[in-house]
């Protein structure tokens, strides 16, 4: 979907920024762009240590079903919008190419579970643009302009994520850093970042009292995977009992064809289980 600056469907954090993009190109549910969320972000070569904190605050962070916004790089990156789908919350891939040019080609399957989980992928740049440097840069802005706040975990000396770190800065982001070892060369950034004033986080707490409203959630949200109307058609007629092929054709109107290919992708999602004589439920 094609969304130009002056959509309505435009996301309202992205208008506040300096430099807006013209128009965006997103796919998925839209209608997370404009809900509360935090920026994750750090190295492509990140440390144990930083995979084990990013997974931490995620978990954290989904109490209060809180989304995250990365870029959908190696490392971090990666780290987050998949530990954000496992908690059943959703998250914002922002790309520094065009949506059929996903760089890098690997995380092709991770933006369909992006999409299929109830997220969203979106970039400025039209859809066969191939990634390159000054893109990277250019993307950054857009992952801390549609965020309200930003996380870093780790990020080397004169890296990308100091960069984005800047930009947040400029944007009047808030800025979280998890402090790290004097030792580990990823933490130069967040250290030298709390020294200057960032909000140095040992848990979640430390940057939910920085907003008002947020509360956490006694149960979480449903998966939302609004994949595709089609999608969405079948998985809210399932129950846990199991309900027989004949039966969700006839309930959602949809060709033979089209239920068994999205009955497929449920099931390799891990949304449903296929029991014998071809019944299918909710996991």
């Amino acid at each position: 979907m094609k969304i130009n600056y002056d959509s309505k469907y435009y996301p309202n954090k992205l208008r506040n920024i300096s430099n807006p993009p013209k128009q965006i190109f997103a796919v998925g549910n839209i209608d997370i762009l404009n809900s509360f969320s935090i920026a994750i972000i750090g190295s492509r070569n990140c440390t144990t240590y930083g995979v084990r904190m990013t997974k931490k605050f995620i978990k954290e962070l989904a109490k209060y079903n809180i989304n995250t916004v990365s870029g959908l790089a190696v490392g971090i990156d990666k780290c987050v919008h998949v530990n954000t789908i496992e908690e059943n919350v959703c998250t914002i891939a922002v790309l520094p190419c065009g949506l059929n040019n996903i760089y890098p080609k690997e995380h092709k399957t991770l933006v369909e579970k992006i999409i299929n989980s109830g997220g969203c992928v979106i970039t400025e740049y039209e859809n066969d643009v191939s990634a390159n440097s000054k893109q990277f840069l250019e993307r950054n802005r857009i992952i801390t302009g549609i965020s309200d706040g930003v996380l870093i975990v780790e990020g080397g000396y004169r890296s990308g994520t100091s960069v984005t770190a800047k930009i947040a800065k400029k944007q009047s982001k808030k800025i979280f850093c998890i402090p790290s070892s004097l030792e580990n060369s990823k933490g130069i950034v967040p250290n030298n970042l709390i020294k200057n004033g960032a909000i140095l986080v040992t848990d979640e707490t430390d940057i939910i009292k920085n907003y008002k409203g947020l509360e956490k959630q006694e149960k979480k949200k449903e998966k939302n995977i609004i994949c595709n109307n089609k999608c969405n058609k079948i998985y809210s007629i399932l129950n846990e009992d199991g309900m027989n092929i004949d039966e969700i054709i006839n309930k959602t109107k949809l060709k033979v064809d089209e239920v068994n290919y999205q009955l497929m992708i449920l099931e390799l999602d891990g949304y449903i289980e296929q029991l014998p004589g071809k019944q299918y439920r909710r996991r």
